[in-house]
């Protein structure tokens, strides 16, 4: 069969017929930046796929947070802050022994036990941390923690307390035992990505410590003992990011040292999550332990020492704290 060209006439008149009735239809709605249906054969029944303007549309909230999550984990949005701030409580128990004079001339007392001081305090406490240079691996500590107690008893025993002073049975002993500890640390991350930042630290302990003991009615008896234990230690401090806004953090300290006629052992840990809901704002969770043992019997040259006794104090301590991040 043959077929014969249309004449340009005839070709003009066509074109203006298939304008009319795509104007009839009228035209199609599609969205800004997106590329029409395309045909797809299928058989003859002319089924469509999606353009490529729908399909991205339809993916683009899911790579979208797909992306946001790994900015995070490129380091983009970092999870170690440059500056913060946290205050909370601290609800802890507590066990303490003190000697008041020399080895062997005084006993050590129980002050939970013997002399009624409380066992259990619930106290207040407070950090801050900068990270001072711009890759974010040099950071510096401060940290306060109040762990004051104080007890009243009627002894039930009669109690050598040294220097030839006895307690006796049915006397009311009122003690008191003030400690204060003051760190302040540098630490310096070896490793650090988006997910572990890992150091190691140097850290210098101030603990002013105070106790007083006095015994009135059967017997009249008092005593005390004083010292400003400055005490060095070393460590390692470690945070792992879980999610963006989920931290876990833990840090471990270690001293001992004899010098002259004092020694003094200390062993710190804590560990704790942190929940950050908003950008610089924080809630955080965390159990730490402290072990404390300081023990002085005669002259020496280490500043703020310069009493004969001793002491031994452990504490465990669950803490709640608010802090802020920047």
């Amino acid at each position: 069969m043959s077929f014969m060209r249309p004449t340009p006439l005839e070709s003009l008149a066509l074109a203006a017929i298939t304008c009319a009735s795509c104007a009839s239809v009228g035209p199609r709605s599609v969205p800004d930046g997106a590329v029409p249906r395309m045909l797809v054969s299928d058989g003859g029944r002319g089924s469509t796929a999606p353009s490529p303007g729908e399909w991205a549309a339809s993916v683009g909230p899911s790579v979208g947070a797909l992306d946001r999550d790994r900015a995070v984990v490129s380091g983009d949005a970092n999870p170690w802050s440059t500056f913060g701030f946290e205050a909370g409580s601290v609800s802890s128990a507590i066990d303490s022994t003190v000697r008041v004079g020399l080895a062997g001339a005084g006993l050590g007392l129980d002050l939970e036990d013997l002399l009624g001081l409380n066992s259990s305090n619930t106290t207040i406490k407070a950090k801050a941390f900068w990270r001072f240079t711009e890759n974010q691996r040099h950071r510096v500590d401060l940290s306060w923690l109040d762990l004051n107690r104080q007890g009243s008893k009627t002894v039930s025993q009669d109690i050598n307390i040294g220097n030839g002073e006895v307690i006796t049975a049915g006397t009311t002993a009122t003690t008191k035992l003030d400690l204060r500890l003051i760190r302040a640390q540098y630490s310096y991350s070896f490793f650090q990505d988006e997910r572990v930042d890992l150091g190691v630290c140097g850290s210098l302990y101030v603990l002013p410590i105070d106790f007083e003991l006095e015994a009135t009615g059967v017997s009249d008896a008092s005593d005390s003992f004083g010292v400003t234990a400055p005490l060095p230690a070393v460590g390692l401090r470690f945070d792992f990011a879980i999610t963006p806004r989920w931290l876990l953090q833990s840090d471990l300290n270690l001293f001992y040292l004899e010098f002259d006629d004092y020694k003094g052992a200390l062993t710190s840990w804590s560990g704790g999550v942190e929940y950050r809901p908003w950008d610089h704002f924080a809630v955080g969770l965390g159990l730490e332990t402290f072990s404390l043992g300081v023990e002085q019997n005669g002259r020496t040259d280490v500043p703020g020492v310069n009493e004969a006794g001793s002491i031994d104090l452990g504490y465990v301590g669950l803490g709640f704290s608010v802090k802020t991040r920047w």
